[in-house]
């Protein structure tokens, strides 16, 4: 009964809120509660169930790796909605915020518990078709035209998916998603297939060159929608991955070395472009786009082979885990500096610089536990070049404090309430800062044999306390502090050319080459048209010409015996024998 009620629950919830006036008024609360069952699954340890009359037959199960991300989505949703239930009080369209947010959250929770190829997509589109209501709710030009870049991108991905999961249905010969990684392991054109799901999903995960949809759409919704967006939905890219990825099967060094590449790629040009921008949502944005191109770079290690799935995929989805609470609690935050006054703006700071310490893999927090595992597993790999990418890992340490040290002074320069008051949707970011915090420093989600691959024989308070450990997650950030102190205390150049009211990069950078190579086609073509225009009303035009070769007696003698040489059975029988073997070729 519990898996139904995880994806009815917010359906009922998204209806309610939306057209009942008191549902509205308490939407909220009413949200925590249709999360609730999936934060129990997501603690639970309970066996699937097969529900026949439910789309073709619907599989819902759990693995390690889902779990995690499940409570994850779970949290997120619940305090994202409790926070939205006061943050659009006044907004005219909050019912049509609810409506979308409810759909979107039962999409979301049913993916990650579908076991079956049918209901994982049939949720995975709800869910993404679901979130153009959060991208485009407040109507303004900006949140339309990422609306209208991120549908585009969806549909696109959709398509990818849809064939992928088709292909790979066909080779494993079942629906169960588990069933998927062994056939690609060993069917002749699996490499083929997870390129195709690798591009599908890759839309939704941001991963590099389809990401720039995502600093478009994050920034233009409201705040709690940003939080699910960026903290929980961008993670159901990284699950349909994991659910094709045949990670400890197989050894694919190409596709291994090219999703690291990638994936160090997004979590440095990330950065880059991060730190030009002047909106700190869009900062967040990509952000975003670094943290899962680290994520897109580990899964592709375990494609080179030698270490097992049960062991990597939980460690990427704790990683995920608290990415996804401490950007979900950033996100969130990004609404409190207008609004939280006086002393409680102490509190505020601390959370918000707890957040990004999480996120850099600071000393005592979850994102230091949860890169030190990762780390174990590049460590041990014999993918070429390890010790460089374990250096270029270190550099994105810095290169993320860097750019949320530059989220936090755009946070800075808003104008705080001249009162001592704190907003209703404040309790909700302070629950989600302990809830996020808390979980992802637990061995709780984490199997024996994991822990003991990492830890060895250390427990894990002895490895919080570890100077050494500490260390190496301090260094970064004394870097990043004393690289921000030198440059404002010399006053150097570049920080007085800052931007400070226009981005030096615009936001999806890579959609404006696109566009471009658009424009100059179409203005091609027009040229082309123009000219061949201009040829047709012409003396010589195509159609003079034509009908002066018609007319021609030489052309009616060669036409005349070629219609001959053709009505011969010898030519006919040929020609049929010919096309008989071609389409045997191509149906074969």
């Amino acid at each position: 009964m519990i898996w139904i009620l995880v994806i009815f629950l917010p359906l009922m919830a998204a209806l309610f809120t939306a057209f009942n006036p008191a549902g509205k008024r308490r939407s909220g609360l009413i949200f925590i509660i249709a999360s609730l069952p999936a934060i129990w699954l997501g603690l639970a340890d309970g066996t699937g169930v097969t529900i026949d009359w439910l789309i073709l037959g619907t599989h819902f199960s759990l693995d390690p790796t889902r779990r995690i991300i499940l409570l994850l989505t779970g949290i997120l949703w619940a305090t994202s909605g409790l926070f939205a239930g006061s943050y659009l009080k006044d907004d005219a369209r909050q019912g049509e915020f609810s409506f979308y947010y409810g759909a979107a959250m039962s999409g979301n929770f049913g993916l990650l518990i579908s076991a079956d190829a049918a209901s994982f997509y049939t949720f995975f589109a709800l869910m993404t078709f679901a979130s153009y209501g959060l991208v485009i709710h407040s109507g303004t030009p900006s949140a339309r035209k990422a609306a209208r870049v991120y549908l585009v991108m969806a549909i696109i991905g959709e398509l990818f998916i849809i064939s992928a999961l088709f292909l790979a249905v066909q080779s494993a010969g079942s629906m169960l998603l588990a069933d998927i990684p062994p056939a690609l392991a060993e069917a002749p054109n699996g490499s083929f297939i997870f390129l195709l799901g690798l591009i599908g999903f890759g839309v939704k995960v941001g991963a590099i060159p389809l990401y720039f949809w995502l600093p478009l759409a994050h920034p233009a919704a409201p705040a709690p929608a940003s939080a699910v967006l960026s903290g929980a939905m961008i993670k159901a890219g990284l699950v349909g991955w994991m659910h094709f990825a045949p990670i400890g099967l197989v050894e694919w060094h190409s596709i291994s070395l090219m999703m690291v590449g990638l994936g160090f790629a997004a979590a440095l040009g990330a950065v880059i472009i991060g730190l030009a921008q002047v909106d700190p949502k869009t900062n967040l944005a990509y952000s975003s786009i670094s943290q899962m191109g680290l994520m897109t770079a580990f899964l592709g290690v375990g494609l080179n082979g030698g270490i097992p799935a049960e062991l990597l995929l939980p460690a990427i989805a704790l990683y995920a885990f608290n990415h996804g609470t401490a950007k979900a609690l950033l996100f969130l935050g990004t609404a409190l500096p207008a609004k939280v006054g006086g002393a409680w703006r102490i509190l505020m700071w601390a959370g918000l610089g707890l957040g990004v310490l999480a996120i850099a893999g600071g000393p005592l927090t979850g994102g230091l536990w949860t890169k030190y595992m990762l780390k174990t597993f590049l460590g041990k790999t014999n993918l070429p070049g390890a010790q460089f990418f374990l250096l270029l890992l270190s550099f994105s340490a810095i290169g993320t404090a860097l750019l949320l040290s530059r989220f936090l002074h755009l946070l800075y320069r808003i104008e705080a309430p001249v009162v001592n008051k704190v907003p209703a949707f404040f309790l909700p970011w302070i629950l989600l800062l302990i809830a996020g915090g808390w979980w992802t420093m637990s061995p709780a989600l984490l199997s024996a044999e994991l822990m003991s691959h990492v830890l060895g024989e250390k427990g894990i308070i002895t490895f919080f306390w570890h100077p050494l450990t500490n260390w190496s997650a301090l260094w970064p950030i004394l870097i990043t502090a004393g690289s921000l102190v030198m440059a404002f205390l010399l006053k150097l150049a570049f920080v007085n050319r800052w931007p400070g009211e226009k981005p030096l990069v615009p936001p999806g950078d890579f959609l404006y080459i696109i566009l471009l190579a658009g424009y100059m086609v179409v203005k091609f073509l027009q040229k082309g048209i123009s000219l061949l225009q201009s040829f047709m009303q012409s003396r010589h035009s195509a159609e003079k010409i034509f009908y002066g070769i018609l007319d021609d007696k030489r052309t009616l003698q060669i036409s005349t015996s070629a219609e001959a040489l053709l009505r011969r059975w010898e030519i006919v029988g040929i020609g049929f024998f010919i096309f008989f073997l071609t389409l045997f070729f191509f149906l074969r």
